[in-house]
């Protein structure tokens, strides 16, 4: 699986969850976010698949694309962990971090 095929993977999890109106943005020029979504509210959601820890630029991208889009919430999905630094800062950008399997077919 590459990035693209997760965030199409992530899509399809959002729509096993609950999540309504759940749209993948463009490949390029995305704002930082992959994944426009709703459950209630308004998710821009940044897509990772890495084979390391998710660091501080991945909240960056989906805090200020958030903005960007005219979300609600804002989410980093990835199929890893989270460094120290990503997780201070997305509590205090009330960025939520998710985590799904390896791959989200299987969640």
């Amino acid at each position: 699986m590459d990035g693209h095929e997760y965030e199409y993977a992530c899509a399809q999890y959002l729509k096993r969850n609950g999540f309504t109106k759940v749209q993948v943005t463009k490949a390029s020029g995305d704002q930082g976010i992959d994944i426009i979504a709703t459950k209630g509210k308004k998710y821009g959601i940044q897509c990772k698949y890495y084979s390391g820890a998710v660091g501080n630029k991945a909240v960056q991208e989906a805090y200020a694309g958030s903005k960007f889009y005219g979300c609600d919430v804002a989410v980093v999905m990835t199929n890893n962990t989270f460094t120290k630094s990503a997780k201070e800062l997305a509590e205090k950008l009330s960025v939520c971090l998710l985590y799904t399997s390896p791959s989200p077919r299987d969640a």
